[in-house]
């Protein structure tokens, strides 16, 4: 009896946000429904049980991906966790990517296979990748002082150990990751999240000490697309470079290389108001091959029309807001920018990934969080909403007490 009292004790969401925690829930259950839905489609090709499968592993990972939320909820805090295990868990996440050499899928080496179950390490990546940066940026800058009372030279010597620890170290570790996504792995779609979510994370620090970073940042970002645009053949493999091409013109080849993203483009035009109904997508069937993952949201809409999209879509952009209108209230930089990293994560992955879907960017193999199929991306994605909730329960628990005190 006491241990299920200590169980009740640890879960429970005091200070959190319900309605974050509504919101993920919701689309949590709704992805196990529609993968399960999305999977019939398949069954002729892959087995009677192909669909009951997936919605069954679906559910496990989301079982999963509540367990780590609630306890990362609970017992998550920012300064229990040291350089040490920040760069030990760094490591792991790049020897676990570097294992993946072992594995090809999909033409890709993204996978660790380990039975029926793919584990796709830079999803681990990218939260470890958050932790960092936030005390990175949010913290050692303001740890490393440089104090005018100092020599000359130890003062040099103080402004070089600072730059390398807040400006060359960080860029490193995040360039390490992307190039082991980009060359690696070839898995670039991931490797540019990757970057996006730093580049959010180095623009949003309040730290003064990087302002003149930032302007230098914005000219190399600028110089970086320049030369992507003007050399992009050099950088691209063939199939990246058929990506862009079906995303510039998708009607050339609608019975080879653009036949998915076409069938993509149909089952958005299928949908309408309110859809063809539960059940019934045609697109399932063989025209959208494994339409339970990147393209799910195709067939949601397919089925559920624009009330299906916005059903997705709304609590993405409520989950998406309240960790932004957090992160805003936060006194403390690193827990500011880990909401941000954590809101940039989300926003990020729906952007790219129905993006890519309906036509308005390439399509990047990205998955929509909570809803494609993916134990790996569903679990971190839970366990993200975890640490994000764990701050919002200490600044809500900070403002009660504050409140009190000026009653009393």
């Amino acid at each position: 009896m006491n241990f299920f009292k200590k169980l009740q004790m640890m879960f429970k969401r005091t200070g959190t946000d319900k309605t974050i925690y509504a919101c993920t829930i919701f689309l949590a259950c709704f992805g196990i429904v529609m993968i399960g839905d999305a999977s019939v489609g398949m069954s002729a090709s892959r087995g009677s049980n192909f669909a009951t499968i997936n919605l069954l592993k679906q559910c496990v990972f989301v079982a999963g991906g509540f367990f780590c939320m609630f306890l990362f909820a609970r017992v998550y805090k920012t300064r229990r966790i040291s350089e040490t295990i920040m760069l030990s868990a760094y490591v792991i996440c790049i020897l676990m990517m570097l294992a993946c050499l072992m594995w090809t899928i999909n033409n890709s080496h993204a996978w660790i296979k380990v039975g029926p179950i793919t584990i796709q390490p830079v999803e681990f990546m990218k939260l470890v990748m958050i932790i960092i940066l936030s005390y990175i940026f949010g913290v050692l800058p303001d740890q490393i002082r440089i104090s005018n009372r100092l020599s000359a030279e130890k003062r040099k010597k103080l402004v070089r150990r600072k730059f390398i620890l807040c400006v060359a170290f960080p860029a490193l570790l995040v360039f390490f990751a992307f190039f082991i996504c980009w060359k690696v792995q070839k898995d670039m779609g991931s490797g540019l999240i990757l970057l996006i979510m730093s580049a959010c994370l180095f623009f949003a620090t309040p730290s003064q000490y990087y302002r003149p970073y930032k302007i230098i940042g914005l000219f190399l970002v600028f110089l970086a697309v320049l030369v992507f645009i003007l050399f992009h053949e050099r950088f691209l493999k063939g199939h990246q470079m058929a990506r862009i091409a079906s995303w510039l013109n998708p009607l050339k080849d609608i019975y080879g290389s653009n036949y998915q993203i076409i069938n993509g483009f149909v089952g958005y035009t299928n949908g309408g108001l309110i859809g063809r109904g539960f059940g019934n997508s045609i697109m399932k069937f063989g025209y959208i091959p494994e339409a339970q993952n990147d393209f799910i949201s195709s067939i949601i809409v397919e089925e559920l029309g624009l009330v299906g999209f916005a059903a997705f879509f709304i609590p993405y952009s409520i989950i998406i807001c309240r960790l932004f209108r957090y992160a805003f209230c936060m006194k403390e930089s690193r827990d500011k920018l880990t909401l941000i990293g954590i809101a940039s994560y989300f926003f990020v992955h729906l952007m790219v990934n129905v993006g890519g879907v309906s036509g308005l960017i390439p399509m990047t193999g990205v998955p929509l969080l909570l809803i494609s199929a993916g134990g790996t991306s569903t679990l971190m994605a839970l366990t993200c909403i975890g640490v994000a909730q764990a701050l919002i329960a200490k600044y809500n628990r900070e403002k009660k007490q504050e409140a009190i005190e000026k009653s009393l």
